[in-house]
């Protein structure tokens, strides 16, 4: 029987949009179920030339030109990462992978013709995330780290702060791809020293555990003096004023997206100002919850139920007591909405964001693909325009455009969006998924100016990055308008 193994891994990218982004890093260590490192990579990308750098990004993890010149193409990366993460019986983890990475990661499959999810389910693969994990030993075990806090009072979770507040040996500075790495490496092994504690966080990714847990929950005191599903999620995006904990009410499950739960939170005084019912207004704070994802449900028993304080808690009763004397139905239609809530379709979605609206590829399509990635580079271009679907088509002529050095005027469609980020088309910008639209050198370059404004809190390598940055843009703009 193969074993389980551990695969930690991080990200860095051109920007924070995983449609139009680029992943440029990507490090990886896996070890066995008990730590002891088994490999490493690093597989730098070579930047894409329909890629304007966000400038943001750039300060951050300082990626130079000269090391992005040693990378190899996206579609060869593509190839090497999917491998890596659907290696049979992986579970892979990072830091807010969930929340951001593992994103990221889709997209790169998808607009490179490979299954964005296999490395979810298939062949014995999941996926963790280090970041809930590291919230419930704060929440639970603060034994276990010493953890961090800031100038003004709040503890944070930075990875960088709880690597340097816990002396954890990392091979170099924060937010290079293997450091963050080993860094998640030394907090697993500081978890898992607390056997117990580390595999019931485990059982928060496994899909069929999470859901058994959370079919259980109306066995706590609260949730059975009320007859709902109360809970206590836990999640970084709450902050740390309340604990990153919060009472949830479970309302059921979304009807358009299948495994779907819908929760409200219930510590909100003004829960139920924002309910209109005259207008059709249900706007309260309703979280989905996929099984096996980065919100962790806990359930509502005294030594979780303790955590919260007691104005929390006071809150959550009123809210509880106003739904269940919910005499205009008020809340149950709210519910209603909720559960039905389909997100509006973008028109005039980019092919490169279409990853969700345009769902998954079909029995056709994957066999086309499979035809074009295993046709020779010097027979691609030929599979490619024997294509049935447009959306595949259009993504495999894109791959050989950005890889391959095809000739553009050969793929006209392609024209259209390369003027669309430099500015050519103002009035037509390359649209993404949430209805957003892709960086464009005009946009880039004013937020350089804006940098430029605060030049003297930037070091000499930050400073460095801002001029090179200037001047590939602004190169940039020129050759693709040609």
């Amino acid at each position: 029987m193969k074993m389980k193994t551990f695969l930690f891994y991080d990200i860095e990218t051109s920007g924070l949009n995983p449609a139009f982004d680029q992943v440029l890093t990507f490090a990886c260590i896996r070890t066995d179920t008990a730590l002891n490192e088994i490999s490493r990579e690093l597989i730098i990308v070579r930047l894409r030339a329909d890629i304007v750098p966000s400038p943001g990004a750039f300060l951050t993890h300082r990626l130079s030109p000269q090391i992005l010149e040693t990378g190899i193409s996206e579609y060869q990366a593509a190839l090497k990462i999917h491998a890596i993460l659907n290696t049979p019986d992986t579970i892979s983890m990072g830091y807010n992978s969930l929340g951001f990475d593992d994103e990221f990661l889709r997209f790169l499959f998808y607009r490179n013709l490979l299954d964005p999810y296999a490395h979810q389910f298939a062949s014995g693969c999941c996926r963790m995330d280090m970041l809930p994990v590291t919230l419930i030993y704060y929440l639970y075990c603060r034994q276990a780290l010493s953890w961090p806090v800031l100038a003004d009072g709040k503890t944070t979770m930075k990875l960088e702060y709880l690597t340097r507040e816990n002396g954890f040996q990392i091979s170099g500075r924060a937010h290079e791809a293997m450091s963050d790495v080993e860094a998640v490496v030394c907090l697993a092994k500081a978890f898992s020293r607390y056997d117990d504690i580390w595999e019931y966080v485990l059982g928060f990714f496994d899909k069929q555990k999470d859901l058994d847990r959370m079919a259980r929950l109306g066995t706590s005191k609260i949730a059975s003096e009320y007859g709902m599903d109360i809970a206590l999620m836990v999640s970084v995006s709450f902050g740390s004023d309340c604990g990153y904990l919060a009472p949830v009410l479970c309302i059921g499950e979304s009807t358009p997206y299948k495994n779907q739960k819908l929760w409200v939170r219930l510590d909100k005084e003004d829960l139920f100002d924002r309910i209109d019912d005259e207008r059709g207004i249900y706007d309260f704070i309703t979280l989905r919850k996929k099984p096996g994802d980065q919100f962790l449900i806990l359930p509502a028993l005294d030594r979780f139920w303790g955590k919260m304080p007691d104005r929390t808690k006071a809150v959550c009763h009123q809210n509880l007591k106003i739904i269940c004397e919910d005499s205009l139905s008020k809340f149950s239609k709210a519910v209603a909405f909720h559960r039905d809530f389909k997100y509006p379709r973008v028109p005039d979605i980019d092919p490169d964001a279409d990853l969700y609206q345009g769902g998954f590829f079909s029995y056709q399509d994957r066999k086309e693909i499979a035809a074009f990635h295993k046709a020779g580079i010097e027979k691609k271009y030929q599979v490619s325009t024997t294509l049935q679907s447009k959306r595949v088509r259009t993504l495999a002529q894109r791959v050989l455009v950005r890889n391959f050095n095809e000739k553009l005027k050969r793929v006209p469609e392609f024209l259209s969006h390369l003027r669309g980020i430099t500015g050519m088309q103002p009035g037509i910008p390359v649209k993404g998924y949430k209805d957003d639209t892709k960086l464009t050198c005009d946009s880039a370059l004013t937020l350089l100016e804006e940098i430029a404004q605060g030049m003297d809190r930037l070091d000499s390598d930050q400073k460095d990055l801002v001029g090179w940055l200037k001047t590939y843009i602004r190169k940039q703009q020129v050759s693709l308008s040609c």
